[in-house]
């Protein structure tokens, strides 16, 4: 009996476990919800997710780091009660601040973004309140790279990013790029050289420098075919093609300066089967000759047909061609003995 009234005990004190267990979660949930709109989120999300899935060289320097459109900003607002934002500098420049208002932030530092923006909340709202506001990740932006790249045009780079890195995005310099003529185009600041060369051999940051907005990058072509490569560029996407004894027929990117060669080595180079003297290249449905070739145009087709020993042999190999032979030979023999 008493050993039952135990078991009975217990079993109460497992179950008011349970229940006041379950009252804390509850109770956590909705408190936790109340708070969603002060941390920036819905009641869809359970966790704060930011996009943290950057590489910086070194830590930021809130003095020199500038704040733009894009960057994300923690907000903390402490008064009577405690308020935690996650907002994002809208593309005017502004930091709206729920129930506060906007403040233009954009083009400041860090410390000096914090005076201004505290100096805003305690003249529109809040007179004691104690501020801080922190960088949490980092803006991205459009920029042009032009001139000898190998795929020039617009791309997203970071805050933090280097020409280096632009370059790399467009699939590296073009083979007859001029490395030690890279123009970066500023806003408010004109326009300076960089020598990635240079920055190659001794690593001088200088010829590397972080990209900002409205960067224009113009990579030089080197002089000598500078007048060539003007009549090759376009804007046309088609592929050049190569075909016949390769060994990977395919299409490839047109690349302005390119050879023939060039593409003909992208393809695995010719076979031994393969003839580059009597190569042809058909343009348009025209079929035109290394002699009468300027310069190669997106959509034209490299054909490298068959050689004498193609011809002559097929696909036979040495070994094959031999024994061949051999059995012509020994049936020769047999039928005249």
């Amino acid at each position: 009996m008493k050993t039952n009234k135990i078991l009975i005990s217990k079993n109460i004190n497992k179950s008011n476990f349970i229940i006041l267990f379950h009252l804390i979660l509850i109770v956590g949930q909705f408190s936790f919800g109340q708070n969603f709109p002060n941390i920036g989120l819905n009641n869809q999300d359970k966790l704060i997710r930011l996009p943290e899935a950057f590489i910086i060289e070194t830590q930021i320097d809130p003095e020199t780091y500038i704040l733009g459109p894009g960057d994300k900003i923690g907000l903390s607002i402490i008064t009577s009660s405690n308020m935690a934002y996650i907002l994002t500098i809208i593309p005017s420049g502004a930091l709206w601040i729920p129930d506060i208002g906007p403040i233009h932030i954009s083009g400041n530092n860090i410390p000096d973004a914090e005076i201004k923006v505290a100096k805003y909340i305690h003249e529109n709202r809040f007179k004691t309140a104690d501020i801080s506001l922190v960088l949490l990740n980092i803006r991205q932006f459009k920029i042009q790279v032009i001139g000898a790249v190998n795929s020039p045009g617009f791309i997203n780079v970071s805050s933090i990013e280097r020409l280096t890195d632009a370059i790399r995005k467009l699939g590296g310099l073009h083979k007859l790029a001029d490395e030690d003529n890279i123009s970066i185009q500023r806003v408010n600041s004109g326009e300076f050289n960089c020598s990635l060369k240079s920055y190659q051999l001794n690593g001088d940051l200088a010829n590397n420098p972080i990209l900002k907005e409205g960067d224009v990058i113009r990579v030089a072509y080197n002089s000598e075919y500078s007048e060539e490569l003007k009549a090759s560029i376009t804007h046309k996407q088609s592929l050049v093609f190569v075909t016949g004894f390769v060994l990977r027929p395919s299409g490839h990117k047109f690349l302005p300066g390119y050879s023939v060669n060039d593409y003909i080595a992208m393809s695995g180079g010719a076979t031994d089967f393969g003839s580059l003297k009597n190569l042809s290249i058909n343009r348009n449905g025209e079929l035109l000759s290394m002699e009468n070739l300027n310069y190669l145009e997106p959509g034209d087709e490299i054909n490298i047909p068959g050689n004498m020993k193609y011809r002559l042999l097929g696909n036979m190999s040495v070994l094959q061609t031999i024994t061949a032979m051999m059995t012509l030979y020994l049936t020769y023999q047999a039928a005249i003995n």
